[in-house]
């Protein structure tokens, strides 16, 4: 991620006599404008929404650097000193960095949740081998996974520079012998490179967000695009003064700009990445031109002094501040000042830890072969050290207890739950196993995912019968339907289910067609034609409608109406329609926050009134009763007149924050099926 490379670094190995390169003071201070947006876009100041375009600006710093190194080191002796090569990356970047892995590790054991230790230990096992972006891109494509960060998730820009520049050193010398060592052939390879990195980026990135933000094959381009500024050089410098001097400010502003107006709504790397690369390279190639430039901001001495432990920077301020939060047990984001301040706090940790550890070990063994190969020996065994105590730490953590010492009666279902007040040893799901208790509809493919628009339908309940129920909704539907399956075939009914996750079959006039995830559109539209062709008896809706804090209840009232009167006129007008009034929903994992609270579980329970959504519920009721639907709402079995417990007897009901576990949701058959009586009899 953050390029480590010393501005005056040299052009070839080390021991040649070669030049060296001349310090560019206005690289160290791009890097400095880069880790201070990531660092505002972390403390959550919403004018820099798009702060993370610094890691672009990163890989375009990155690219510049290491590859114009490599490139003249091939041109001066025709070959790329790999060992001298890796030998230099491992000192730049793995002290640092395991001090930060070992210190985040440590400090996990004391301020978060048990059960959050070991996904922690996880993650950090994954940076020390440098692959946690691919873990992360798995986990991301999960719909169900959980939503507390990681504080080693600011590693996968690390995980894609070193996978990069695992390959890299290779394609170019490749590429060099390819063009017989021509520079217009080099820059053509590597622009080819480049373009087709980018293309799959722009392609990716609609479909699977996750895998294109994390993929180094969709990051490529940025580190090329910072290699053909290094390519360019000679051409470059032939570009007029004023005109450099203009484009250095224009790429600055192009940054800033992508930080100010870019946001997590940012379809994400694709084509928005371009502004800020483009921006980064020419800051790059012209920021040195004179005093008119760019580099006038660049280069004053906070500037240098910020990029300068900027990699530093960058690996301490996101621990701190996650573990801060989970330390402090806040259901909301950290109170601005207190992130502000913890930013500031950031900067004297990451000097220390760039005086004692980044620099002294960036010098160690860096003239001889031997001491190449000493420093890839001692990095390969204190990364296999690391990743045993890791592995060790993780044993010690999954002994850690997760429930009470009581076991908890498992009554009759009632309105107005009381919960139970401590997690029982016969808890149902485990904590652990809670975010697998999803029920078949997801182990066997009938739920659909998320980056495909094919309609996918599977028969359940009593699948002989003739009378038919078709479940229409996102992936609370999907935590619905053991409920309506189990019922369904107390009915008689046969159950045809029609689920995506993260698509909603309720929605606005405006989302319905206007759908951020193109494949949810076609999806919807592919479910209503195929009720039309062959209309079921009834439709069930069920959907992901929690609360909107902050949002006008009356307006959002008004747009549910008109938008969920426009679905049920969509619908076949021979089928009953059904909708399932939403669970509720939590501020913050009920599943961790018990893990913390084992005797003590009312600490985990939510208030019934901000657990809901007014507004949509009352939709749902004035749109139902215009269309002759139904609304069937069973809050009273989650929730009392005050809160939403999150354990019932013995049952665990939620596997995160909004998510029914199947076992709870089995559990809601037999008054689902009451309630479905009446509206039936008819039918």
């Amino acid at each position: 991620m953050i390029a480590r490379e010393i501005a005056h670094a040299p052009l070839t190995a080390p021991g040649s006599h070669a030049h060296r390169r001349t310090f560019r003071p206005h690289i160290q201070g791009l890097r400095a404008v880069a880790v201070v947006l990531v660092l505002l876009d972390h403390v959550g100041l919403r004018v820099f929404s798009g702060g993370f375009v610094g890691v672009d600006v990163f890989f375009v710093i990155s690219g510049f650097l290491i590859s114009g190194h490599l490139v003249e080191g091939l041109r001066r002796t025709g070959r790329v000193r790999f060992r001298s090569f890796f030998a230099a990356r491992a000192r730049r970047i793995l002290p640092a960095a395991f001090v930060t892995i070992v210190a985040t590790a440590v400090a996990s054991f004391f301020v978060v949740s048990p059960l959050r230790i070991g996904e922690i230990l996880n993650d950090a096992i994954a940076s020390a081998l440098y692959v946690p972006n691919i873990l992360f891109a798995i986990e991301e494509t999960d719909y169900l996974a959980g939503t507390a960060p990681s504080p080693f998730q600011h590693f996968w820009s690390l995980g894609v520079e070193e996978q990069f520049y695992a390959v890299w050193p290779f394609l170019l010398l490749g590429a060099f012998l390819l063009t017989a060592g021509s520079r217009r052939g080099w820059i053509v390879v590597v622009a080819t490179v480049g373009l087709l990195s980018l293309a799959a980026a722009v392609v990716t990135t609609p479909d699977a967000p996750s895998l294109a933000f994390f993929s180094p094959f969709t990051r490529a381009w940025e580190f090329a695009a910072g290699a053909l500024v290094a390519a360019a050089g000679p051409a470059l410098s032939r570009v007029p003064t004023l005109l450099a001097q203009l484009l250095s400010w224009l790429g600055l502003a192009a940054i800033g700009y992508a930080a100010l107006s870019f946001s997590s709504d940012t379809a994400y790397p694709g084509v928005a990445a371009v502004l800020p690369v483009a921006g980064a390279v020419l800051v790059v190639a012209f920021a040195d031109r004179g005093r008119g430039g760019a580099g006038v901001v660049l280069c004053l001495r906070p500037a240098l002094f910020i990029g300068t432990i900027s990699y530093s920077l960058y690996l301490v301020h996101w621990p701190l501040l996650v573990l801060t939060h989970e330390a402090l047990g806040l259901d909301e984001p950290l109170p601005l000042q207190t992130a502000v301040v913890l930013a500031v706090v950031s900067i004297p940790l990451a000097w220390i830890l760039h005086r004692l550890v980044e620099s002294p070990f960036r010098v160690v063994g860096v003239t001889t072969s031997r001491g190449n190969t000493r420093t890839l020996a001692v990095s390969a065994g204190a990364t296999l050290l690391l990743v045993a105590a890791l592995i060790a730490g993780n044993a010690v953590a999954a002994g850690l207890p997760l429930t009470s010492s009581r076991d908890a009666e498992s009554p009759a279902l009632s309105v107005l739950p009381a919960g139970t007040d401590f997690v029982p040893a016969n808890i149902t799901p485990s904590l652990p196993a809670a975010t697998g208790d999803t029920g078949i509809i997801y182990t066997n493919g009938c739920q659909q995912g998320l980056g495909s628009s094919e309609v996918v339908s599977c028969a359940f309940g009593a699948t002989d019968s003739q009378k038919t129920i078709a479940l229409f909704g996102d992936s609370h539907a999907g935590r619905w339907f053991p409920a309506l399956d189990s019922a369904a075939e107390q009915l008689g009914y046969r159950l045809d289910t029609f689920t995506k996750s993260g698509c909603r079959s309720e929605e606005t006039a405006k989302a319905w067609h206007d759908s951020e995830n193109a494949t949810c559109s076609i999806w919807r539209n592919g479910v209503v034609e195929r009720l039309n062709e062959n209309p079921p008896d009834v439709i069930v809706l069920a959907n992901h409608l929690g609360p909107a804090p902050g949002r006008d209840a009356d307006k959002q009232r008004a747009d549910w109406t008109d938008g969920l009167s426009r679905l049920l006129d969509r619908l076949p007008a021979s089928s009953q329609v059904v909708t399932l009034a939403d669970s509720p929903q939590f501020a913050s994992s009920p599943v961790l926050c018990l893990s913390s609270n084992l005797d003590d579980a009312s600490q985990c329970t939510s208030p019934r009134a901000s657990s809901l959504n007014p507004a949509i519920r009352q939709a749902q009721a004035d749109a139902a009763e215009n269309h002759g639907a139904a609304v069937v709402d069973l809050t009273d079995y989650f929730c009392n007149e005050t809160d939403c417990p999150a354990v019932i007897g013995s049952d665990l009901v939620y596997s995160d924050e909004h998510h029914l576990t199947a076992t709870f949701s089995l559990a809601l058959a037999a008054p689902l099926a009451e309630r479905l009586t009446p509206i039936l009899a008819d039918r």
